[in-house]
């Protein structure tokens, strides 16, 4: 699926651009533009009733539909704010509507004075006000003018969008319909598609639950443990909690989305690869199912005595106890918007022999705004080199929100030299609130004595360079075994151009016309779930065995992120440059005599 596609929500199907003038697909939402605006009754954040045409400015009102938990919506904060500061004073009357039915009013409050709204925040409880403008998202925004007819409807601008964004707009779609609106003038552009958050639908009876089958109490809390709680819990980088039936009715509509589009949970490895993996998070084929059947069911509870216990997580540290655990030397401020580029932190180790690594953990001091962590091994006396770190060796591990932690089989493990330091590769995303990260990372050492040295080789290409537009670049790399070496996990890296990775096995004693093995193809890579995929048996290779990586790029306007289709790519350590890296974690394979030897021990 193209990117620029994925933007644009499916559930909302929403009208394309086209020379300034909006076409709708038979299932986008009803435009409304050039209707009326009828008043509404809702209520502030006391509670107290308030008519929603009483805060009309005189010349214009922006409706800017918004909800906890959707960090698209909390991204956009200071964009409303600094909107809201422009044309206040023009005559430009802001409001913030929040229709979720699952975010309570203290909630709701707390949330945008910490985000620093300060124009009025009101509150949709039976959605009458949703249902007339048939919004959507929760960054919806629409204008409304003198008359109290609306002129336009959408988007803010085109820098953020689900799962992706760009270091900056390139279309101000609400400051140039406003300044059309105080023309007198209709808005160029009257009709654009809000990425966010879906709004999930109120009943419109007094009916709680449909008949159903399949019920919270008994199927959809257990998925919910198994699937979507390790991330989506207070304190972990999921956005919003899923933790009771609540919250999961609520985000319905949202979770319909993610889950039919393959966003959630997030695992990339094509479907043939199922099963092959430790750390794999998507769902099964019938826990799918089961979860769309009922919310079309209407998402009824059932028996609440039927849920399971409230799961039990590990306060910190997934590893255990870490022997030695190493923090940042100071934090490091992640500003409330924008884009930061990768940040990276030295830690000097205080050892003065070598240790041994059996597990390790890299754990975000600022969880909400830590996307992932790499983290490098770079002896004493060495500089660090950011654009070539740990291609061929000095890889240590990498931590993805709800991944498994690198531990590796017993008699294996990494070998960290005296006096090292230790590099902590940063991927900082913003979320409308300014935090201070001081991450740390944990390490087990061996207790018994270790057969086998565990390394990390990247099998990547330097000297590529991606041509201005092109939509399908190809960028290959490969790696010669001079050993037999077992394989424990993979994990490819590009940055935001890239599209696919593949990695290919030519086995050493095959025909010389054999076809390779394709021992793992994502066909959707994503920049901003970078993942290793750990694997449940080790895989053997023979000596003189070939792997071979192919990376696709997109260098074409039809990526969302891509920070300039106009100019060719090259290799480089920031996210508007690119890189080509298939990580492969390895060890030398036990030979028969040294097999044979520990079975009889």
């Amino acid at each position: 699926m193209k990117r620029r596609i994925r933007m644009f929500l499916a559930v909302t199907a929403a009208a394309t651009v086209i020379g300034g003038a909006a076409t709708r697909s038979p299932a986008s939402p009803v435009d409304r533009i050039g209707e009326k605006l009828k008043d509404a009754t809702l209520r502030d954040l006391h509670g107290k009733e308030a008519n929603l045409l009483a805060f009309h400015g005189g010349k214009a009102l922006v409706i800017a539909y918004t909800g906890l938990g959707c960090p698209i919506s909390r991204r956009y904060a200071p964009r409303l704010m600094s909107l809201y500061e422009e044309f206040h004073p023009k005559g430009v009357a802001f409001v913030a509507i929040n229709a979720n039915p699952q975010d309570p009013l203290k909630a709701i409050g707390r949330a945008m004075k910490e985000l620093g709204i300060t124009f009025p925040v009101l509150q949709d409880k039976n959605q009458d006000l949703t249902r007339q403008l048939d919004a959507r998202t929760t960054t919806e925004v629409f204008v409304v003018d003198a008359d109290k007819v609306v002129r336009y409807r959408g988007m803010i601008d085109d820098q953020y969008a689900v799962g992706e964004k760009r270091k900056k707009p390139r279309n101000h779609y609400l400051k140039k319909a406003l300044r059309d609106v105080l023309r007198g003038k209709a808005p160029h552009t009257a009709r654009t598609a809000a990425p966010g958050c879906v709004i999930a639908r109120t009943p419109t009876d007094e009916k709680k639950e449909t008949k159903g089958k399949v019920t919270y109490a008994r199927h959809i809390s257990r998925i919910m443990q198994k699937r979507c709680i390790t991330c989506h819990r207070a304190g972990q980088v999921g956005p919003f909690p899923l933790t009771d039936y609540s919250h999961v009715a609520g985000w319905s509509a949202m979770i319909q989305y993610v889950v039919e589009d393959g966003r959630m949970p997030p695992w990339n490895a094509d479907d043939p690869f199922d099963g092959r993996f430790v750390n794999e998070r998507n769902l099964s084929k019938k826990e799918k199912a089961m979860l769309l059947a009922w919310i079309a069911g209407g998402m009824p509870r059932g028996d609440p005595k039927m849920e399971p216990k409230p799961r039990k997580w590990p306060k910190q540290w997934r590893i255990g106890k870490p022997d030695k655990i190493y923090r940042m030397k100071e934090s490091f401020l992640v500003p409330k918007d924008g884009t930061v580029e990768y940040q990276y932190f030295e830690i000097p180790t205080d050892f003065k022999e070598d240790k041994w690594i059996v597990a390790m953990e890299a754990h975000p001091g600022a969880a909400e705004v830590v996307h992932h962590i790499l983290a490098f091994i770079i002896p004493k006396d060495q500089k660090v080199n950011s654009g070539r770190i740990g291609l061929e060796d000095g890889y240590l591990c990498a931590t993805v929100p709800g991944d498994t932690p690198s531990i590796f089989p017993p008699g294996c493990a990494k070998r960290l030299p005296a006096g090292a330091k230790i590099v902590l590769q940063m991927h900082y995303t913003t979320n409308g609130k300014a935090a201070r990260d001081r991450s740390a990372i944990g390490l087990r050492f061996a207790r018994d004595p270790i057969e086998r040295e565990v390394f990390t080789r990247g099998i990547y290409n330097l000297s590529f360079e991606i041509p201005a537009g092109d939509s399908a670049y190809e960028v290959r790399s490969e790696w010669k075994t001079d050993t037999d070496i077992e394989i424990f996990a993979f994990m490819p890296h590009m940055h935001t151009r890239g599209k696919s990775f593949k990695y290919l096995l030519f086995e050493a004693d095959a025909a010389p016309d054999a076809e390779p093995t394709t021992i793992l193809s994502v066909s959707r890579y994503d920049f901003n779930w970078q993942e290793s995929y750990i694997l449940k048996k080790p895989l053997i290779i023979k000596a003189g065995s070939r792997f071979e990586c192919i990376a696709v790029f997109d260098n074409s306007e039809e990526n969302f992120e891509n920070p300039d289709p106009k100019s060719p790519v090259r290799w480089g350590e920031q996210t508007w440059e690119e890189m080509m890296i298939g990580y492969v974690d390895w060890a030398p394979a036990v030979k028969a005599d040294e097999q044979t030897a520990m079975a009889g021990s």
